[in-house]
């Protein structure tokens, strides 16, 4: 028995050896060739960068977009390493000659006399004299920089002092921007198709240099919503840091992570959006025999274009709002009035419409001017600041819909109250303390103080109706709170005891502040955003939702919805319809009869709202309104802030600017006038 297992067991080993041998001769003899080629040749790739998404407006009109642009590129696959320097100055001084920029991010540049001088005091020269790169020490000078880089790249025997130079910080390019045989470096970005022509024709004497099609941001109009859309640029440090924590950085595994090199949205749209845009990237990948010689290339990963957005913005709203805000600031209405910002929404989802700050700025030349850019941080308007979302100002009489509504809910008051006699003061504390209003309204109910604004009304309300219950009632209406949408927004103040006293370090609440934030006075202050949702809850009936710019994304042919937005309820407020009802009765009767009739009582829609004025102590007012429309089926709601615009109709006016986009359509700002008057007309018949 042991013998038969001994037999079997020396069979088994005899037939595994057996096999074994069998497949190595035919890896040696009948493959050898093969697999011998196979370990003399590099396989490797080049990173194929998918095409960046558009942005569009709810009617797929394009926001941002993109264009074909000529690169001249260093390509590594096809360079000639033992001449590098004299092809890379040939091509330097070929583009010089043309007319065209190249990247030139070197911090040392001649003078005419051929001095050696820092051309900025910034990062870029701190890297230079680092430890990591030259190690020269902070007080680096430019001469002792110079002499280290020119030994860094053998570029002492270049020719002139200018063309060493140009050598030299073409090789400081490469390797800032990590050159290799996978990253191909631009040269120069955007050239003329005239250039291309003549590069084309000298390319065969610049190994390595290239001419390639690639895909830059465009921007139809770049004064329409720069604010919302924002830009694309270089990835910073924190922004790649974050993408190696998360792992979406770039491998061989991984091709579509982020590397040094990528560009980033760095704001607005283009940042909270990043990963929806980004497209993925693909791969080219090549070999090369032992010395170094392409034997193929071939696209084994296709790039895929990132997806398409689509806002709820409305390009001719948008429009519009720029060009009366523009006119209405432009008028210098006082003479410290220099910004405002106007928000429109959708009562029924929350979506954003318009979304217009002013001062505004021209994307395009943020992006491609740097002169325009130094202007615009040295403004001291803020061109930049995006007031719709960020700033808070003292909102006025807007805040009195909001009062009237907490203390009818709370039995305060009734639609038939007459608290006050108004003589054009407040007297329940006198002598000590009598606030006036800015008319003698006599004995008034709700709807006559909402509509001519009577302060004394006011007053008495919210000192009977208490600071409490109207901070509660401002939050559910999104007073003071964050209204949700995607993009970086501030969050205004609603006055109370507690948060006052340690903003006013030393200073008590007393009852008259209780009196002076019931008409949108003391520490009351909201973005306009903010003040746009508030008014969009009236409207409605009581839905507050939340607000959003993104309408759906698509694929980026526009041919397939990958994502559709819904709209968000964040809270129903619970008023009862009777108090929605009166006030807003109210509102209607402001725009009919009272302190907004000049410009809406005739106006081809019913129109609803609420005007506003509030003191700024050290400046003018604050010139405010809120409004929404139809009356009796609201579809839009808005609000408009001018600062510091004083107590004219400038704030109406922008409101009705939108609201004729709106229902009649856009026309341009010099037949607006007879144009709009002929829609309403029309409207009216």
């Amino acid at each position: 028995m042991k013998k038969g297992r001994s037999v079997f067991c020396i069979i088994l080993l005899v037939l595994i050896f057996f096999v074994y041998i069998c497949r190595l001769g035919e890896w040696q003899l009948a493959e050898g060739e093969t697999y011998a080629r196979e370990a003399k040749v590099s396989t490797s790739y080049v990173k194929l960068t998918g095409t960046r998404g558009e942005i569009l407006d709810r009617n797929g009109n394009v926001l941002v977009g993109n264009r074909s642009v000529y690169n001249v590129v260093y390509n590594k696959l096809n360079w000639d390493a033992d001449n590098r320097n004299s092809d890379l100055l040939e091509a330097v001084l070929l583009l010089e000659a043309l007319g065209e920029e190249w990247v030139d991010m070197l911090p040392i540049k001649l003078t005419q006399a051929g001095d050696l001088y820092f051309s900025e005091l910034g990062k870029e020269l701190d890297f230079m004299r680092s430890e990591e790169f030259l190690d020269v020490g902070e007080k680096g000078t430019p001469d002792q920089c110079m002499e280290k880089l020119i030994r860094r790249y053998g570029a002492d025997d270049m020719g002139t002092a200018a063309d060493i130079r140009r050598t030299v910080s073409a090789r400081y390019n490469l390797e800032r921007n990590y050159f290799s045989r996978t990253n191909p470096c631009v040269l120069a970005e955007d050239i003329s198709i005239e250039a291309v022509k003549v590069l084309s024709e000298r390319l065969s004497s610049m190994p390595g240099v290239e001419i390639r099609v690639e895909q830059v941001r465009e921007y139809p109009d770049g004064t329409l919503a720069p604010h919302v859309l924002g830009t694309v640029g270089a990835i910073s440090a924190e922004q790649y840091a974050a993408q190696k924590e998360a792992g979406n950085v770039y491998s061989a595994s991984n091709v579509s992570g982020y590397s040094y090199t990528d560009v980033y949205g760095q704001f607005g749209v283009e940042n909270v959006f990043e990963s929806v845009l980004r497209g993925e990237n693909g791969k080219e990948s090549f070999e090369t025999d032992p010395t170094g010689a392409v034997l193929s290339v071939n696209v084994t990963e296709e790039p895929k274009a990132g997806g398409t957005v689509w806002l709820t913005l409305d390009a001719d709203l948008q429009r519009a709002a720029n060009e009366a805000l523009a006119e209405a600031i432009g008028s210098e209405p006082t003479e410290d009035c220099t910004a405002g910002a106007a928000v429109a929404l959708d009562v029924h989802t929350g979506g954003v419409l318009a979304c217009v700050s002013y001062p505004n700025y021209d994307l395009k030349a943020y992006t491609e001017d740097s002169e325009y850019l130094l202007s615009l941080y040295a403004d001291e308007t803020r061109p930049l600041f995006n007031r719709a979302l960020n700033g808070i100002f003292t909102p006025g009489s807007v805040f009195k819909p909001l009062v009237a509504i907490a203390a009818l809910e709370e039995g305060v008051i009734a639609e038939d109250t007459k608290p006050v006699d108004c003589d054009g003061a407040y007297h329940y504390y006198a002598p000590d303390y009598e606030p006036v209003c800015l008319g003698e309204h006599g004995s008034v109910d709700v709807f006559g103080a909402l509509s001519r604004s009577c302060n004394s009304y006011f007053f008495d309300t919210g000192r009977m109706l208490g600071i409490v219950p109207m901070r509660a009632y401002a939050e559910a209406f999104a007073l003071g709170e964050k209204t949700g949408c995607e993009l970086p927004e501030s969050v205004g103040i609603m006055s109370y005891p507690a948060e006052y006293e340690k903003r006013h370090e030393g200073e008590k609440w007393f009852d008259g502040l209780t009196i002076q934030s019931a008409i949108g006075q003391c520490d009351d202050m909201f973005t306009p955003i903010e003040l746009a949702s508030y008014c969009s809850v009236i409207a409605n009936g009581g839905t507050r939702y939340k607000t959003h710019f993104l309408e759906k994304v698509t694929d980026y042919d526009r041919a397939e919805t990958v994502l559709a937005a819904e709209p968000e309820v964040i809270m129903e407020t619970g008023v009862s319809e009777n108090s929605f009802r009166i006030v807003q009765e109210g509102m209607r009767k402001v725009c009919t009869e009272g302190t907004a009739a000049s410009v809406f009582a005739d106006f081809g829609i019913a129109v609803a709202g609420k005007t506003g004025t509030a003191e700024t102590y050290e400046h003018s007012d604050n010139l405010t309104f809120i409004g929404y429309a139809p009356y009796e089926n609201p579809e839009i709601a808005l609000a408009v802030v001018i600062e510091y615009g004083g107590n004219g109709n400038e704030a109406k006016e922008v409101a009705k600017a939108i609201f004729e986009t709106y229902f009649f359509g856009y026309t341009p700002p010099e037949n607006n006038d007879k144009i709009n008057s002929d829609k309403n007309e029309a409207a009216e018949e």
